[in-house]
């Protein structure tokens, strides 16, 4: 008998901020860790957090050029609602435009 539930694959989302995104970034951040909290106890959110520019050094900020995330969800599509739905990307934070979404396939995951 066939499920009428699609199956899920893990997605590798790359989400780029805009240029000069940083200070509304920091803004919203608050927002936007609540806003997961609902897909991350599904299991939708696997992993995530900002990429940077470099290692940060002691006594300064981490310079935040985007974020990275894990999806586990039936389609690209469904991943791409997701972020719409952030306050990153409500509030011009991510680069729409410049999200990579790919099928991703782990080898090995350490906890």
């Amino acid at each position: 008998m066939a499920s009428s539930t699609p199956a899920k694959f893990e997605w590798l989302v790359i989400l780029p901020d805009q240029e000069g995104a940083l200070a509304k970034r920091m803004e919203v951040r608050p927002k936007h860790f609540e806003g997961l909290k609902a897909n991350e106890a599904t299991g939708f959110w696997k992993m995530g957090g900002a990429f940077l520019e470099e290692v940060p050094k002691e006594g300064e900020g981490m310079k935040m050029l985007g974020s990275c995330m894990i999806a586990s969800a039936s389609s690209k599509e469904e991943v791409m609602e997701a972020l719409k739905k952030d306050i990153y990307a409500q509030s011009g934070v991510w680069d729409l435009n410049k999200i990579q979404i790919y099928p991703f396939k782990c080898a090995f995951r350490n906890p």
